[in-house]
Order: C-alpha cells, then structure tokens, then sequence
C-alpha cells in the first residue's frame, strides 16, 4: 500500500494527436498511453512511440484535471520521451504537483517483486503485481521500426510478470518503496518488458 501510494498520485493519462503520411496526404490520427510526473514542476517521461510523435497532447491527471502539454526531448533507439505539463492550463496553476522519484533499477533481482502501473483505459487507473523473471532481456525480433528507426533497439528490458493492459505503455515499473525502477514498454509473451529506471533516469 505505501508503495501504490507514493506513485499512484504522479499517473498521468497521455491523449496525443498526431500526423501520418497515408495516400500523398497527411492524415491525424489519435493515440494515448501512460505516464509518470517526475518534477513537481511538470517534467514526465513515458515512451516515445506514445508521444514521440504528437502534435497536440493533453494530459489527465489522477484527480481527473485535463493538462496541455509539450514535448520537451524524445529518443527512439531508447522509447523514452520527456514532456512538460503547460502548468498555465490547470485549474489552479499554482497547485502542488505529486511527483515520484527514483529508485536503482541496477539492485533489481530476478524475484524481487515489482508494481506495473499505469492509466490503461479512460479514466481509470492501475496496478499488478509480478516478480522480475529477467534483468537483461532482448528483443528477439530487433524492436520495431518506427520514424526510420529501430525503437528499443538500444535497451535491455527489465523482464516480469506483471501484468501490463492496453495503453499501459510509458506507465512505471515500481519497486516495494515506492520507486521507479523501470519504465513499461512491451508485452512479450506472457513477459512485460520494462526499460530500465537508470537508464530513463540518464
């Protein structure tokens, strides 16, 4: 419970609007995925095949606020993107911001337990447990190739079986204290697979 409660607060759901070439023509389409608040002053990190892309990106915090926001950087080979709440949007501009932290996803063990959490569908939240079943796992088929690049190619994936739902991706890997250890990014079988908090952290 303490751990849920130090992270669950910093979920966000992420709405992107995007452009894709279909046709000779440039077509909008929609997407969403997950996020966590890291900074109390708006930074958060989620996957780049979530947002790395987007045109237009709003935000719906755990007290169900609905926040603009911009991409601040984005890294295919890594499936990590960083945006930054419009803070200037809320409600109540001024209004504190929960922000989770950081643990080192280098002490992680294969069966130590672990939190997969997320904003999978509309306004909900969520949380599974699993153990981590692989420190190091590899793509078997190279990563996906999106924007001319192999996304995840770089990455070593934190392996476990905690189940991750539709529009889980970009939600955090939780460690029992609370911390982020990982960032979720794929479903491999019946193996989630996390990008490493260290390296999400870097």
């Amino acid at each position: 419970q303490q751990a849920v409660a130090a992270v669950y607060p910093a979920l966000v759901r992420i709405h992107v609007v995007y452009e894709e070439s279909e046709g000779g023509r440039m077509r909008k389409r929609r997407a969403s995925g997950s996020g966590t608040i890291i900074s109390e002053d708006g930074y958060l990190l989620t996957n780049h095949h979530v947002a790395g892309r987007a045109t237009r990106i709003v935000c719906r915090l755990s007290n169900r606020e609905e926040v603009e926001a911009v991409l601040v950087g984005t890294d295919p080979l890594s499936d990590l993107a960083v945006l930054k709440l419009d803070l200037s949007t809320r409600r109540d501009p001024q209004g504190k911001l929960t922000a989770a932290r950081f643990g080192d996803s280098d002490q992680l063990r294969v069966g130590d337990i672990v939190l997969a959490m997320g904003s999978p569908a509309g306004l909900s939240q969520s949380v599974t447990e699993g153990i981590v079943a692989n420190t190091a796992m590899i793509s078997p088929g190279g990563g996906t190739l999106l924007d001319g690049e192999r996304v995840g190619e770089l990455v070593r994936w934190i392996g476990h079986d905690a189940v991750i739902f539709p529009g889980n991706s970009g939600g955090p890997l939780v460690n029992l204290q609370g911390e982020i250890v990982g960032v979720n990014e794929v479903l491999v079988g019946s193996l989630g697979g996390a990008i490493p908090g260290n390296l999400a952290q870097a």
